[in-house]
């Protein structure tokens, strides 16, 4: 008898188990589900604006005409024949590694200060974060105040023994003082960055080299570096993509000036489409300029990965 019940059992059952797989609040539906919506609003403003814009650089259009025609490649041909987007491609790379460099590597030294035990660290690092939420807008004002030729940055180069610098309006000091202004905000981001991967590590491990008495140098060679690999991963991709498409501090800061030295390519793109009116080839210009950034971050996808 209760063989024959045994056999029976699982059947009875069949009906609760398919409704546990497709209605039990622990699986996969309802997480599709609830997903919706958010897939629904980055499909509306993020993928369709994205097609769209891969279509219209496929086209002529203008926004001062409201007929536009078909043209193919002719809007990617003409770009690697334009001496300003070329110009503004040299730029960008300049911009973006001169950035990038001094952004990550003072970003880590205050990611391993700040880590340690040392007093008022929580006022430390709520003070070093601050540039970094800083709205957008008032920082290119600010530093347009500070590298006046009168400004602060004048000042203490004089007292360094050296002559004022018209930073804004000469070609050799106009993208430097882009950098600066840029790295100032960057840095903070990345430390933090730094810092939630140095938290991540196993205090153990340190105490264990401790044990076997390798110094700070050698512990932060064979343990810290090797697991920050992955941070370095994501503080790269961040701050390249972010200093790729940062636009405002450049339009405000120099309006792509003197002499188109400070146009990067986001602002190459910004005014050939809503100064120049050829929205066409913005867009053809702002899809090289996504596929760079993806290009670059598969890249690094594969050199870590390679590395690991």
């Amino acid at each position: 008898m209760s063989s024959s019940s045994s056999a029976v059992t699982p059947f009875h059952d069949e009906p609760s188990r398919f409704r546990r797989r497709w209605f039990g609040p622990t699986q996969s539906f309802w997480g599709v589900l609830f997903a919706l919506p958010m897939l629904g609003l980055l499909a509306m403003f993020k993928f369709w604006p994205m097609a769209y814009a891969g279509w219209l650089s496929m086209t002529d259009a203008n926004l001062t005409q409201p007929s536009r025609h078909f043209v193919g490649i002719d809007n990617y041909t003409r770009l690697m024949h334009d001496t300003a987007f070329i110009g503004s491609l040299e730029t960008t790379a300049y911009y973006v590694g001169a950035t990038i460099a001094p952004s990550m590597v003072i970003g880590l030294g205050l990611a391993l200060l700040l880590n340690q035990k040392i007093p008022a660290r929580g006022l430390f690092r709520v003070l070093i974060f601050l540039p970094a939420v800083i709205p957008i807008i008032v920082v290119p004002v600010l530093w347009q105040f500070l590298f006046n030729p009168y400004g602060l940055v004048n000042e203490g180069i004089k007292k360094l023994g050296f002559g004022p610098v018209n930073w804004l309006l000469s070609q050799h000091g106009a993208v430097p003082a882009l950098v600066i202004a840029t790295a100032w905000r960057l840095t903070p981001l990345c430390m933090v960055i730094y810092l939630a991967g140095l938290q991540s590590i196993p205090a153990d491990l340190y105490a264990a080299a401790k044990v076997d008495g390798a110094s700070m140098v050698r512990r932060f060679g064979t343990i810290t570096l090797p697991l920050l690999k992955p941070t370095f991963l994501v503080v790269i991709v961040f701050a390249v993509t972010l200093t790729v498409q940062n636009f405002v501090l450049a339009l405000v800061m120099t309006g792509g000036g003197p002499a188109r030295a400070t146009t990067t390519l986001s602002l190459f793109v910004y005014q050939t489409g809503f100064i120049g009116f050829r929205l066409g080839y913005a867009c053809a210009a702002a899809i090289v300029m996504l596929s760079i950034i993806v290009l670059f971050t598969l890249v690094n996808l594969r050199a870590f990965r390679t590395e690991e």
